[in-house]
């Protein structure tokens, strides 16, 4: 059930289900807004639509249709490394001492599978901040990637540019990141690369 509910949420395209939960949610049920950011207000200066219950209801959306398709890779690579964990030795020796389950798997299964899940999920987290173009476009979102499409199609160059450079500043402090949690994780690895 896992892997087939992960294979559905990785192969249905964005625009796709955008389309049938504004069909399905909003046309039919009428639960939920159809498009727009609904209703903002200012938080520390920050004016923004998080913090009003008009506004998380028009978030709702486009955040489920963000994240679908990210819950199901992590549900699938968690679920490959952990099979795969668990057919290694150190694991059976772990088991043959008594060791409970659930130390078993806070101790010695997880940091074993969370080194690729945190790689993974850094460079969707920057997927999800620079090309989220899709989703804002079908659900009428004021953000980056209807920023971009606008500044596209109106020529303005140096926004292009503008987003262009940022995306790329993003991926590097997100790989950067990864790096320095990846030494955390793993004692293998070392930031000051000598021997000791």
């Amino acid at each position: 059930i896992i892997m087939s509910s992960s294979v559905l949420g990785i192969s249905i395209p964005t625009f796709w289900l955008g389309l049938m939960m504004i069909i399905v949610f909003s046309v039919v049920l009428g639960w939920l807004p159809v498009s727009g950011r609904g209703e903002t207000a200012y938080f520390l200066g920050i004016k923004s639509s998080v913090f009003t219950l008009d506004g998380l209801r028009h978030l709702i959306m486009p955040a489920t249709n963000l994240a679908l398709f990210k819950i199901a890779m992590v549900i699938r690579l968690a679920r490959a490394g952990t099979e795969e964990v668990m057919r290694l030795d150190f694991i059976k020796f772990v088991r043959a001492r008594g060791l409970p389950p659930r130390r078993i798997v806070r101790f010695h299964l997880l940091p074993n599978i969370l080194i690729p899940i945190i790689t993974v999920l850094a460079i969707e987290f920057g997927t999800l901040i620079a090309f989220a173009t899709v989703t804002e476009s079908i659900f009428a979102w004021p953000g980056l990637g209807k920023l971009v499409i606008d500044a596209i199609v109106n020529l303005d160059r140096p926004i292009v540019v503008a987003y262009l450079l940022f995306v790329v500043t993003l991926f590097l402090l997100l790989n950067l990141v990864v790096d320095i949690i990846h030494a955390a994780l793993d004692p293998r690895v070392r930031l000051d690369g000598g021997e000791q």
